[in-house]
């Protein structure tokens, strides 16, 4: 018991000290507003002062920003409640995007805990706050950062539906409408999501009637609810700008069916490559630091230990009698499916692949899956237990270094850094597009 509590307690403080740095860091890197950014800060900014959006729209749904993309309602409306108290500031802009971070975090630590217990929620919280995956894309100011936390808040409360007994059929009922209508507002707030979404969705609740955990009545009112929710998206995404816009984004386009499927399985391979996972990362210094990839070297161990119980409890066991009795792989399943869900969207694209910011959705399930790796380490042979960590630790802080000296001076032109100081300083960029001047002009 001694252990176990010491444990813990050097867990915390290996939480608490990352999110203190996710948090100093803020201000340095990324090293400047980048132009998506100051175009939906523009609406922000407008939405504070005249009660529209920077092109004069009332109430808006969805309100056009740049290069065909737009600044999302489930984005935009909490932004701007978070800037009336916070200030409309870059930092301040991007502190919103880190506090949802932070939420996403918060919730798998609880998903984790409902699973096996309060060390291994610990142990989850730690890996997510020090995942690369997060650091950059988890404090950018747009509304993909928020991906995370409409893909973590539908995980929980699946999970309470699993691995808790509901008496009360209203509390049910709530939580299947919570994790329903969170999933909706997913496909509302990332185009790559509205893949992802729908798939997560049909998962969740193939597996609650399965088990009997809800009734077919009460799944059919909550879709019809959901589907109601979702009537001005699918407008939204029939109109004609939509239609194009995915259309050439798509890998289908100028490609026949079997040539599309082709692309995807490349677009698949290239997503769940080692080399992007573990050492290069995202090619766009605006989604990645290009240093340690998107789960970083620290990921090693839990990802070496996971492949050697794999192949120890194919040779031992029957497999099936292990699905059946054994939570921890269940819930490995689970996330398992969650990474395959989350990346399809991205594999859908045909640009700048591979691109990991369509498939940032999948960093929550990819956090679980390494600590269930880390759970298991901790519990080995002390030499195999020092190593691992220490490995985690030379990682993590040489990645924590990186983000705050070096990236800053290797990302500085992918965040138009020159052209916003001359903007704050008054100076009229011909180039740049006015959506973003507002948002220093009126500020």
């Amino acid at each position: 018991m001694k252990k176990y509590l010491s444990c813990n307690r050097i867990l915390v403080v290996v939480v608490i000290l990352l999110a203190l740095l996710h948090i100093a860091l803020l201000s340095v890197s990324p090293p400047g507003f980048f132009l998506d950014e100051s175009a939906g800060a523009a609406h922000v900014v407008a939405m504070l002062q005249h009660g529209t959006n920077a092109h004069g729209q009332a109430w808006p749904l969805f309100s056009a920003s740049l290069g065909g993309g737009y600044t999302t309602p489930i984005y935009l409306y909490p932004l701007v409640g978070w800037a009336a108290l916070f200030g409309t500031s870059e930092l301040a802009l991007r502190a919103f995007s880190l506090a949802a971070t932070f939420a996403a975090i918060a919730a798998i630590a609880c998903t984790a805990m409902l699973w096996k217990g309060r060390r291994f929620g610990l142990i989850t919280a730690a890996v997510s706050l020090a995942l690369p995956w997060g650091w950059i894309q988890g404090s950018v100011a747009w509304d993909p950062a928020l991906v995370p936390v409409f893909v973590a808040v539908p995980l929980l409360i699946f999970s309470i539906l699993i691995r808790t007994k509901q008496q009360n059929r209203f509390v049910t009922a709530a939580l299947l409408v919570v994790l329903s209508l969170s999933l909706v507002a997913l496909a509302y707030l990332y185009p790559p999501a509205r893949v992802t979404a729908p798939l997560l969705f049909l998962g969740y609740y193939i597996v609650l009637l399965f088990r009997n955990i809800i009734s077919y009545r009460l799944a059919f009112v909550v879709c019809l609810l959901s589907l109601l929710a979702a009537l001005p998206l699918a407008a939204f995404m029939f109109q004609p700008e939509s239609l194009e816009r995915s259309r050439e984004l798509s890998i289908f386009h100028g490609q026949s069916i079997f040539g599309g499927a082709i692309i995807f399985i490349g677009n698949i391979l290239q997503l769940i490559n080692p080399v992007f996972l573990f050492v290069t990362g995202d090619a766009n210094l605006r989604h990645s630091t290009g240093v340690q990839g998107m789960l970083g070297l620290a990921s090693l161990p839990a990802v070496i230990i996971l492949a050697v119980a794999a192949f120890r409890a194919v040779v031992t066991r029957p497999v099936a009698r292990t699905l059946i009795h054994n939570s921890t792989v269940q819930l490995l399943l689970l996330c398992t499916a969650g990474v395959i869900f989350s990346i399809t969207g991205s594999a859908l694209t045909n640009e700048g692949q591979p691109h990991s910011l369509r498939a940032t959705a999948a960093w929550p399930f990819f956090a679980i899956i390494l600590a269930i790796g880390w759970y298991k380490l901790l519990d080995q042979r002390r030499a195999i237990r020092t190593t691992a960590i220490s490995l985690f630790v030379i990682a993590t802080a040489a990645y924590i270094i990186d983000v705050a000296l070096y990236y800053p001076i290797r990302s500085h032109d992918a965040f138009d850094t020159d052209i916003i100081h001359q903007l704050q300083a008054g100076k009229d960029i011909l180039d740049y597009p006015d959506l973003s001047k507002q948002y220093y002009q009126t500020r």
